[in-house]
């Protein structure tokens, strides 16, 4: 297999098993983010594709909950509510790379629940 054909079903394998992640971050901390007043608009904007390692992440962002994969990539999600349902979640998913570097990222807004 092509190493170009496996990576879009890497990520999106990725990305289905960060939404099946537990509902705490790795410190148990009920914050999202290290710094309170920051968005999820915000916090996306300080991850660099390519460039941010997981320190870099970790020291801006906090911990997140982390779905961590044999081939050495990485997910980090970052929830606005773990406890709600996941449609009136929000999220940021960052993953990164074998080398500790950021692949993708991509934030999921919050839905209304739609009531009948």
């Amino acid at each position: 297999m092509k190493t170009g054909a496996i990576q879009p079903w890497l990520m999106v394998a990725c990305l289905w098993l960060a939404g099946c992640a537990g509902p705490f971050n790795a410190s148990g901390t009920a914050g999202l983010f290290r710094d309170p007043g920051l968005s999820m608009q915000a916090a996306s904007g300080a991850v660099v594709l390519g460039q941010s390692s997981k320190d870099d992440v970790l020291a801006v962002l906090g911990p997140a909950t982390v779905v961590r994969f044999d081939s050495a990539y990485e997910v980090w999600v970052y929830r606005q509510n773990p406890l709600r349902s996941e449609a009136a979640n929000a999220e940021l998913v960052i993953l990164f790379d074998p080398s500790g570097r950021v692949k993708k990222s991509r934030v999921r807004p919050a839905y209304a629940p739609q009531g009948g």
